[in-house]
């Protein structure tokens, strides 16, 4: 009698565990392409995940102690997502991936019968979902604000007040920074300014105006570029802080990467000067919307107790680049987080910790 083509206990078929992460993929595609509300979107994404991660740890489980190991590994895969506040697409996928991967790699997912050449062309193909889980999770923690994999960051403050904090990046710039203080001046509104070395040199009136003014001031890299928060030594921190000094005698007590882009080595330079990585939690994409009132009602919508608010007065540090749509946006943001009862406040007081920190 020929070996059966089973899978783990109760004679459960490898296809089953296949069909089951196709249904739970095709239910978060179905979810997102009817433009679900979020909170139903990730109940529907949560449910997935669940029915992936059953169907994959049942289909590791076997009698051996090995794969019942594995099958608790798989099982903790979402639990560990969710603990770095991933959202629920993602857990579902990395999860199902994972599973899969690992499935295929250590082998209850191929037949008892297969011939050697299929159960290494089986372990090639859990090869590169593990690798393409690796890489997938490495971009995920580098580039989202909201999971904490790469040394995190804070992404909003205490929601037991009805406070939010305006941050700025990328400046200062000639056609924007000014007029944009002038605003906040006139509303009796203290913002965060994360800005560029290399304008802080071009400009360093502009950010000495700002700290005159009382307007915080932030560290936001050198270059503002695509590839030197790679560089496990990062010297962009320290060279804008001598920037900073060189422009108002004082060096900055938080730090925001460009694009949001760090590593563990960046999160580390930064613990090294003692100093606070900001991220955020509410964006209008400001940077490419054209329409003042769409970048208000964005920012406005998304604006909860608690929120970091990120938009632009400059542009990757280019000081003259055009800005003057955030100078029509601001006094509309204003009022919309007035209408909300939410009261604008600076990082200082929404997070804590000290605004400067010794040079």
């Amino acid at each position: 009698m020929g070996a059966r083509r089973t899978l783990g206990i109760g004679r459960v078929r490898a296809p089953i565990a296949v069909l089951a992460a196709l249904l739970a993929g095709g239910a978060f595609v179905a979810a997102a392409a009817v433009r679900l509300d979020p909170a139903t979107l990730g109940d529907v994404t949560l449910i997935a995940g669940s029915l992936v991660g059953g169907a994959l740890v049942t289909g590791v489980v076997v009698q051996s102690g090995s794969m019942r190991a594995v099958g608790v590994v798989i099982a903790a895969v979402p639990v560990w997502l969710l603990s770095q506040r991933a959202d629920a697409g993602t857990i579902a996928v990395l999860a199902a991936l994972f599973g899969a991967g690992l499935a295929l790699v250590v082998g209850p997912l191929r037949p008892s019968d297969a011939s050697p050449r299929a159960r290494r062309g089986h372990q090639a193909l859990g090869a590169v979902l593990l690798v393409g889980v690796l890489v997938v999770a490495l971009y995920i923690g580098a580039e989202t604000p909201t999971v904490s994999w790469f040394g995190g960051g804070a992404t909003h403050g205490s929601t037991a007040h009805r406070e939010v904090a305006l941050t700025f990046d990328d400046g200062p710039n000639v056609t924007a920074t000014l007029r944009i203080m002038q605003i906040l001046d006139a509303a009796r509104v203290h913002a965060t300014f994360f800005e560029v070395g290399k304008a802080i040199d071009a400009a360093p009136g502009i950010t000495r105006a700002l700290y005159e003014h009382g307007q915080q001031l932030g560290n936001h890299s050198y270059h503002h570029d695509q590839w030197r928060w790679l560089d496990p030594w990062y010297p962009e921190l320290d060279r804008t802080q001598q920037a900073f000094a060189r422009a108002i005698g004082r060096c900055p007590g938080y730090y925001r990467p460009p694009h949001g882009d760090r590593t563990p080595f960046v999160a580390h330079v930064v613990r090294e000067h003692h100093m606070r990585m900001v991220l955020w939690n509410d964006s209008a994409h400001d940077w490419d919307e054209p329409d003042p009132a769409v970048i208000a009602r964005r920012i406005v919508r998304r604006a909860e107790p608690g929120s970091i608010i990120v938009l632009h007065d400059g542009l990757d540090g280019d000081p003259t680049a055009d800005r003057t749509v955030l100078v029509r946006a601001l006094p509309l943001i204003l009022d919309g987080l007035r209408e909300k009862h939410l009261r604008v406040v600076g990082l200082e007081r929404l997070l804590g910790g000290p605004a400067y920190v010794p040079c």
